[in-house]
């Protein structure tokens, strides 16, 4: 009987695996296409989850000072399906363009340029809208504490607006269990020390991807964009591929929820039982560019494991480590739990990446086939590799369960009945 593979991208080519009877692959083939999303926008703008109408609002409360919050560039956003039409639906109602600000929600990112602005929004409402970035180290306002004892200071603009909303995209994150919502506010318009703060729960139980019941990183942000009184939302939902599925507007949590359980559905792929090993891929280039990128694919591969299982990890990581503040984590590490540690007592972006990657290989030993060093490789706790096929043969017998997830970084298992 001839012998079959399995073929996992890597950069811009493919490996082969043998494929056994124990394996098992990992993918999310429910990928969903509208045949016109700006007709399924329309039509949630008309009817809104749990809200009025943004029109009657308007009619109803007469702001004067209205702010919408916007992701930046490197959160890729249909402005199409979502500012555009609410921008329409404020003119409609009688809103001048003066009185509308749109606030780009930067967080801890560099501020954007001007041409990244109109690239982005495109040149009519960059011309004709006040467009402003948010700085968060810049001076902001106080509204009060939320819980964990962490105040939150706000981009002043928001404090001051009589009416707040924004838009975004709703998907799995591995901290707060899915982006979108409440998140445009924490940590998209709070001040640094807030921001800082904030992150600091990803080291607490129940702060990961899928989870929003008992995840602190989350419930503070329901609670932030409550101090801040988000009022409306719309927000895109996306399928495992990145595709834009539906949309949701409304009320800032409840039409939220409703989008997290579209995205659910759509992102997830359901196991009945933990494996004894993971073989795993972020899905080829731009994927696996760099270690920080390939750092959600082995994130995702660690849901289908029993603990200590190990995780072959399967990414060129063509330009390295990716970033500078997470490859000075690691090179200033000893041990994983160095950066465990570290991250407790400070927050930086790029050493949130370094920890982890630090908590998984706390759990779960990773054998790394890349183009990066054996000294860049022992560096990151990851033992190097050329030979699948010899490793797996290696580390698992003929009762194995072994989960391949061909585009991990799409890939979330969920894991129901466990045996």
């Amino acid at each position: 009987m001839a012998e079959k593979y399995i073929e996992i991208k890597y950069g811009s080519g493919e490996i082969s695996i043998k494929s056994n009877k124990n394996m098992r692959i990992l993918e999310n083939n429910r990928e969903s296409s509208m045949p016109d999303l700006h007709k399924i926008a329309k039509k949630r703008f008309e009817n809104p989850i749990c809200s009025p109408t943004l029109s009657r609002i308007v009619h109803e409360e007469n702001p004067k000072n209205i702010v919408i919050i916007i992701n930046d560039i490197t959160r890729p956003t249909p402005y199409d399906l979502l500012l555009e039409p609410m921008l329409k639906e404020l003119e409609a109602a009688g809103v001048k363009k003066r009185n509308i600000t749109i606030l780009i929600a930067t967080g801890m990112h560099r501020p954007m340029a001007d041409g990244e602005i109109t690239d982005m929004l495109g040149s009519k409402i960059a011309g004709e809208y006040k467009i402003v970035n948010h700085l968060a180290g810049g001076r902001m306002t106080y509204i009060g504490h939320l819980a964990y004892g962490i105040p939150i200071s706000i981009n002043p603009l928001v404090a001051k607006a009589d009416l707040l909303l924004s838009v975004g995209v709703i998907a799995p994150h591995y901290m707060a269990g899915y982006s979108g919502g409440r998140k445009s506010v924490l940590p998209g318009v709070c001040g640094i020390e807030t921001i800082k703060k904030h992150h600091a729960l990803m080291c607490l139980k129940g702060s990961r991807t899928l989870n929003i019941e008992g995840n602190p990183f989350n419930e503070t942000m329901v609670e932030a964009a409550s101090y801040a009184k988000l009022r409306f939302i719309a927000n895109a939902v996306a399928d495992s591929g990145g595709n834009i599925a539906d949309i949701v507007t409304g009320h800032y949590l409840y039409a939220w929820r409703e989008g997290v359980k579209i995205c659910e559905t759509l992102s997830t792929v359901e196991i009945d039982r933990l494996g004894d090993l993971a073989v795993v891929s972020p899905g080829g280039y731009p994927k696996d560019i760099n270690m920080y990128q390939a750092q959600k694919a082995i994130e995702n591969a660690s849901y289908c494991l029993k603990a200590g299982a190990p995780i072959i990890l399967i990414a060129e990581c063509r330009e390295g480590f990716g970033n500078k503040t997470f490859k000075e984590w690691i090179d200033d590490a000893k041990c994983p739990e160095d950066i465990a540690d570290r991250i407790k007592k400070e927050f930086q972006l790029g050493g949130h990446k370094a920890y982890s990657i630090a908590r998984v290989i706390m759990e779960h030993p990773i054998y790394l086939m890349s183009g990066l060093s054996h000294d860049s490789t022992n560096k990151l706790f990851m033992e190097k590799f050329h030979d699948v096929d010899k490793l797996l043969y290696e580390l698992v017998d003929d009762q194995s369960i072994v989960y391949v997830l061909p585009h991990g970084s799409n890939t979330v298992p969920k894991m129901t009945n466990l045996k």
